[in-house]
């Protein structure tokens, strides 16, 4: 089972009222794959399944909205109930689920591999829509630690610091208008409440969907610049 159907197939057997957006989903993934890779995506579905029979000792509140923070929660008791579970009967990491449910490790090269391919199907998905949509973020930290998209640190210069300080204050405005937009709307999918709540979030600066749209900024960014150059990304992927 693939992490993207563990999620999807989760949300959908969670039974919760409010949708989980586009940007979320992109969200929770990035969490599994950076918090809670040692994971396989049959522990995380199973997880979320312990939940639902109400084994663990607690019920983790969700308001209705299947989140990072909700995810989280999960997670952290699921692994707490694994080491429970090794202490009372003694047994090793690998036989708390089946060897035959594992997946096989990847290695570094099919590693780069996806994660070229990944770039690439973006890449193109902009060419013909002038856009992209999530999932995208994992395409921005590789391009970022493939040195192609700078990003600031504690010796990065003035000039860069202020341009990400314009680019996140845009992502910020955007994302204000974005939400507004969705309160107003009356087919939106999530309550006015918990949208207005998000919204409040936003315009302090706190909330992730700043971050998802800055990201989205930049990488647009990049990739016009590329084609207004008219050259191919083959060096991106080297």
């Amino acid at each position: 089972m693939l992490l993207t159907q563990v999620i999807t197939k989760s949300i959908a057997l969670s039974g919760m009222k409010e949708k989980t957006d586009s940007l979320m989903m992109e969200e929770i993934l990035r969490m599994f794959m950076l918090v809670y890779s040692h994971l396989t995506p049959e522990e995380i579905f199973k997880a979320f399944e312990l939940e639902r029979m109400r084994l663990y000792e607690t019920v983790t509140k969700h308001y209705q909205l299947f989140d990072t923070g909700y995810a989280a929660e999960i997670l952290k008791k699921y692994e707490a109930w694994k080491l429970e579970l090794k202490q009372k009967h003694n047994i090793s990491k690998e036989t708390v689920l089946p060897t035959q449910n594992q997946l096989p490790e990847v290695s570094e090269s099919q590693k780069k591999k996806i994660l070229d391919d990944g770039i690439k199907r973006l890449f193109e998905e902009y060419k013909s829509n002038d856009s992209i949509l999530p999932p995208f973020s994992h395409v921005f930290q590789e391009l970022v630690f493939r040195g192609i998209i700078p990003y600031p640190n504690e010796k990065s210069s003035l000039k860069l610091n202020e341009w990400y300080s314009e680019k996140k204050q845009l992502a910020k405005e955007l994302v204000e208008k974005e939400i507004q937009n969705e309160i107003s709307n009356p087919e939106r999918t999530q309550s006015k409440s918990l949208l207005q709540q998000i919204l409040g979030e936003v315009e302090l600066g706190k909330h992730e969907k700043i971050q998802l749209k800055l990201e989205q900024i930049i990488l647009e960014g990049v990739f016009q610049r590329r084609i207004n150059e008219g050259k191919p990304i083959d060096d991106w992927l080297r």
